[in-house]
């Protein structure tokens, strides 16, 4: 089984792709993790994979290959989206670039979505749910990967995720803690340390904190037609 975590740029894939790890951990599942950062990269590990392996794939930008590759039975695609005006203000934060070009990087990233919205099978998270839903979210992934997660496994996973955002580290201490599930199912291998990669915090609209006046009055105005078709507010 193949997991293509992708979507919108700083909407979640992070967060996800630690708890598709912790549900195949706590099965005891041998599994490969890929990051593609390029549509070459992507592409590259597409040819390659192997659907009787597990692998957990994160990348952003969709290609050719990708909704090829998603329409098998083996493949298990899951796509996060968010407020597009927060998806620019991370964006400004993360990569140190001008507001204008943090605009239209948003507005590539977004033609995207009906391309996806189209392949068979997918879950599409909405960001506000790591946020607000977060052990029902869990618990639906784990279900699309064909496991059923007891609810105190959810709950441990859920708790771990919370503490990964504000202590990077907490992944490595929690998978030796006596009292943690993954005591016992965390192997480490080629593809596993112990050390996690750092989750971002979960924040829903710092546009309107971190933005000027005029930035949130453009964000707002451009990016209308999708906050409508969201439901977000203004």
């Amino acid at each position: 089984m193949i997991i293509f975590n992708f979507g919108i740029p700083n909407s979640g894939t992070d967060w996800s792709q630690e708890v598709f790890k912790k549900i195949w951990e706590s099965q005891n599942f041998k599994f490969q993790v890929e990051d593609a950062s390029t549509q070459e990269e992507l592409n590259q590990i597409i040819d390659t994979m192997n659907v009787d392996q597990r692998m957990i794939l994160r990348f952003h930008s969709l290609t050719e290959e990708a909704i090829t590759a998603a329409k098998q039975d083996a493949v298990r695609p899951f796509y996060h989206y968010r407020d597009p005006r927060d998806v620019v203000c991370t964006e400004i934060e993360n990569s140190d670039i001008p507001f204008a070009t943090a605009v239209d990087l948003t507005v590539n990233a977004y033609q995207q979505i009906h391309h996806a919205l189209c392949l068979p099978g997918i879950m599409v998270i909405p960001y506000e749910h790591l946020v607000g839903n977060t052990e029902g979210l869990i618990f639906q992934m784990a279900t699309k990967l064909g496991v059923l997660l007891k609810l105190d496994v959810v709950s441990a996973i859920a708790d771990e995720m919370r503490a990964l955002q504000t202590e990077p580290q907490y992944a490595a201490t929690a998978s030796t803690a006596e009292n943690s599930y993954t005591a016992q199912s965390l192997r480490i291998d080629e593809e596993h340390t112990s050390e996690s990669p750092c989750v971002q915090p979960l924040i829903v609209g710092k546009w309107r904190d971190q933005l000027t006046q005029s930035e949130k009055s453009m964000v707002t105005r451009f990016f209308k037609p999708l906050v409508d078709q969201f439901g977000y507010g203004e």
